[in-house]
């Protein structure tokens, strides 16, 4: 629970960022059973995890509840919207690699053109390449859109067409 607050806070820092601060989700912890209730819930599901062959009850079972502007994330956001949070949540883990290793990890970023408007790529690329000197490795269907991208916020780069 303790490394989720800051993973949380970091996430929506990220979409913060992304969206240029014009957006900000939030994102609630929502754990399956109380720490108190916990030991007893093992015990009651124990039989019928050991009938299933798999754990009942645990952190697995545990979920991050996701709303903007007090709706549920995916009913309100947009697709865009959608793929900004999932790369905050990369983003988020970059983060907290490069805290615990003491180095900016190498992100891997698939198909990042296909949501994103232009304004969130180029922050999105600011922040892992510019501001975090990090590495990255794109993919995408059309090599145009990854040279323009790159080429417009002044990054060296390498494009291997395959």
């Amino acid at each position: 629970m303790a490394f989720l607050e800051g993973f949380i806070q970091s996430v929506v820092e990220s979409f913060a960022f992304i969206s240029n601060d014009k957006e900000k989700p939030g994102l609630i912890y929502v754990p399956s059973t109380s720490v108190a209730e916990y030991r007893i819930a093992m015990q009651k599901a124990r039989q019928k995890d050991i009938l299933l062959q798999r754990t009942s009850v645990g952190v697995h079972r545990d979920d991050i509840d996701i709303v903007m502007n007090e709706m549920p994330f995916k009913q309100a956001a947009s697709q865009g919207q959608k793929k900004s949070l999932l790369f905050a949540m990369k983003l988020a883990a970059f983060n907290t690699l490069k805290l615990h290793f003491g180095f900016e990890p190498i992100l891997l970023l698939d198909d990042i053109f296909e949501k994103l408007d232009q304004e969130r790529l180029k922050r999105l690329l600011d922040w892992v390449c510019i501001r975090n000197n990090g590495q990255v490795i794109l993919t995408d269907t059309h090599h145009e859109r990854v040279n323009d991208a790159l080429t417009d916020i002044s990054l060296p780069f390498q494009l291997i067409n395959l």
